[in-house]
Order: C-alpha cells, then structure tokens, then sequence
C-alpha cells in the first residue's frame, strides 16, 4: 500500500512575488511537511503550476522556494513526481522552455519532472500522468487518454462545464466524455475543489485573491491500495472577514475587548460594517486589528454578506456571496435592452480577463 500527497497550483511568486505570500507559503509548506509526517507519506505528486510566473522568476521567489519545499522534499527521501502546468511553461504552443527545467531539472535527489505523458506504477496500481497539454506534446497526450490501460488518470487538464473559481464556469476545453473510461481523474488547473461522475478537481493548494475567500484549499492523499483519497484542508488562511454591527450588538465594547485577533496578522482583513454608530467601538476594532500586524485592512458597507446569525463582530462570514453571484443578482435587478443571459456571460469574461492580469 502506498499513500501518495497529491498537490496542486501552489503558484510561487503569486502576487507579484509578495512578501507577505512568501512568508504565507512558508507556513503552508510547514503544515504540508507535518502533515506527511504524520501520515508516513513518502511518496509526492505535483499536478503543474509550481510557479505563478510564465516569463520569468524573480530570485527570491525561486530561493524560498527551494528552501521551504524542493530541499525538504529531496532531504527528507520523497519521491516525488512533477507535472508542467499552464503556468510553468514560457511559450503557448511548446513546453521547450519551462520553469520545471531550468529551476529544478534534475538538481534534487528525488524530483522527477514530466513533460510528456508518463505512467507510475505504486504496489501494482499504474497511474497515467498528462501535463498541460500543448501542440508539442498534444498527439501524445490524447493518444495516451485514449489508448492507456492505467485505471486512474492524473493531469493539468481545462475541462469544459467545471468551475474555474466559485460561480464562474469554463466555457470551453476538453468534452468530459474523453475521460470515460478511467475510474478515476485527478486534476489540477482550476483552483475551486469540484467533482462530476469520474472527475475530481481538487484545488489550489493555498488562497490567492479575494475569490478564494471561503473556499477550501489543501492537499489531497490517495491510498493507491483502496482506491480511496482524503482531502486535507490548509489551516493557512489569507483572506478573512469581521462582521461589525453595533446596533444588533449592544455590548459590543466587551467582544471586541474579549476577542484574540492574533489569526489576522499577515493577513488580507476586510471589515463589513452593518451599522456604524459607535466611533468608539469602531476605532477600538480597527486598533485592535492594526496592533496584530496584518497585510491589509479595507473596509465595506454592504449587508448582504452578513448572515442573520452573527453572534460577534469578529465572526468570519461563512455565507459571503462570491463576485460573480453578486455580478448575476445586480443585473437581475437591471432593466436592460438585451437578454440578461448574456450579459452575464460578458460580466463573468471581464471578470475572468482581471483575475488573469
């Protein structure tokens, strides 16, 4: 029986290689590496995007990452096996030139990177491997879907009718029916966790922008023995909501004073504020929250985040819309000279087009 960590889109350099995502991804892959220990796990995939940047690297993004991930992983003797993704390729149409090669090659005692379709073999469990699939390596990856006998296929695929990121679906990639015939798919690519029939997407690794807000990230460990796998969720949080209300909240002086804001330090906070009639108290939260350090603190005036049952100003908002329902509920209230269907789809685009800059 072999126990495999699967890990997806960990995007190094993310955010215009931030400091503050540097340090984040230190403590994610100090809570990766706990996690393999405490589960024995030797063996390690990564189904592509190990870096964010395609053009080029910045150094520190590259040092932190050989020193929080790619020397731990050799030091400690885990197989691992890597995947070019979308993101680690340099050209459009060929993976000649990748950030995989010319950072990791075959530096690391342990690493393997795969650029062309590759099968693993764990304890008689044959597993098919399909990096992003581009004009170069295209015949080979489809002719390996079509014609491998391994049960349980592995890749960097863009597959039509999954969600790219909550609410906001691929309008265009491979037909789910390609895949048929495996009992099992695992991929990376989009970073929202989602299933159909045969199909897992199992999401990023970490949180990135305001759209990941509430919507898990981790890893996933397969048991090549009994089929089954476990998602495991990054404590790591980046993005955090406060719910501030001092008119539902009488004494709400005392939960703020009571409240431990040590979670927030480095990280993105926005304060929804439902009603703001204590300067006081608001000013109390707002310096509670600075004294802990975080990344970021913003500040908006919009009730339909909040559910009816917040009990403290401080309570993270488990029901917050995403971006792209908010976009569809505003224009189904809109009296337009086209079908709202299709202004829909143009929102979500643009939307698309911004996550991507």
């Amino acid at each position: 029986m072999t126990k495999i960590a699967i890990i997806c889109d960990s995007h190094q350099g993310i955010r215009n290689d931030s400091t503050i995502f540097l340090d984040y991804f230190t403590r994610c892959y100090e809570w990766f590496f706990s996690v393999l220990e405490k589960e024995n796990i030797r063996d390690v995939i990564h189904l592509g995007d190990v870096y964010d940047r395609r053009k080029y690297v910045n150094f520190l993004s590259a040092y932190r990452l050989r020193k929080d991930f790619l020397e731990p992983l050799s030091a400690k003797g885990i197989q691992s096996h890597f995947i070019t993704g979308n993101h680690d390729v340099f050209y459009n149409n060929t993976d000649h030139v990748n950030a995989l090669d010319e950072l990791i090659g075959d530096r690391y005692e342990g690493i393997q990177i795969h650029k062309q379709p590759t099968i693993l073999n764990y304890d008689g469990t044959s597993i098919q491997l399909i990096p992003w699939i581009l004009e170069s390596n295209r015949v080979a990856s489809y002719d390996a879907i079509k014609r491998t006998k391994a049960e349980i296929l592995m890749g960097h695929f863009e597959i039509k009718g999954f969600e790219l990121l909550k609410g906001i679906k691929a309008d265009h990639g491979d037909d789910v029916n390609l895949f048929d015939r495996f009992d099992l798919v695992f991929s990376g690519h989009f970073h929202h966790r989602s299933v159909q029939d045969n199909i897992h997407y199992l999401g990023a690794f970490a949180e990135y922008t305001w759209s990941d807000f509430n919507d898990p990230r981790g890893i996933t460990i397969f048991d090549t023995d009994t089929r089954k796998f476990e998602f495991i969720r990054n404590p790591n949080i980046m993005f955090n909501m406060v719910a501030y209300d001092d008119v539902k909240h009488k004494n709400i002086i005392e939960l703020i004073q009571q409240k431990d804001y040590s979670k927030y330090k480095d990280t993105y906070v926005r304060i929804v504020s439902v009603n703001r009639t204590n300067p006081y108290a608001f000013e109390m939260l707002l310096d509670k929250l600075y004294k802990v350090g975080p990344a970021d603190i913003s500040i908006i005036e919009d009730t339909v985040l909040l559910t009816e049952n917040s009990e403290s100003p401080d309570e993270i908002i488990d029901s917050c819309q995403d971006t792209s329902t908010l976009l569809d509920s505003y224009i189904d209230n809109l009296t337009l000279p086209i079908e709202p269907a299709k202004m829909k789809n143009y929102m979500k685009d643009v939307y698309k087009e911004a996550l991507s800059v």
